[in-house]
Order: C-alpha cells, then structure tokens, then sequence
C-alpha cells in the first residue's frame, strides 16, 4: 500500500495562492477580450459612419479633401494636358 504524504501548511497555501492568482489572471484577460471586442465593434462602427459621410459629402461637393482645420475643400489638382 502506498503512503500518504501530507504536504505542510504553507505549502498547501502556497500552491493554492498560486492558483487563485492563475484564476485572478485569466478572468482578467477574459474581461480585456470582452472590452477589446466591444471597442473593435464601436471602431467598426464609427468606420461606417465616416465612410458615409464621406460618400454624401462627395456627392453633394465632389472629389478634394477637407481641411479639418477650417472646414475648406481643396479640389484635386486636374493634370495639364501635354499637347
């Protein structure tokens, strides 16, 4: 038959904090991958407005890029012709 060892007091507790700092860490990594998914889904979101806005603005101003400074439209350069 074999013996039983018991391990001592603060072996026992030492293994057992480990494990609950183990369990603290993945519970807080698993909460750092919630709030990561629900960021990227906000980021996606606010993509598809810009992209939006974009495409109404250039329908209703045409091509050129807006100054966010001072809310001015430059038209793109047009290429010379060479003839």
């Amino acid at each position: 038959m074999s013996q039983i060892i018991k391990l001592q007091e603060k072996e026992l507790q030492d293994i057992k904090d480990a494990q609950t700092k183990i369990t603290q860490l993945i519970y807080g990594l698993g909460q750092l991958e919630v709030q990561k998914t629900n960021i990227l889904a906000q980021l996606e979101e606010a993509q598809l407005k810009q992209n939006t806005l974009g495409k109404d603005l250039q329908e209703k101003y045409g091509e050129g890029d807006i100054n966010l400074e001072t809310g001015e439209i430059t038209p793109p350069e047009k290429p010379e012709s060479t003839e």
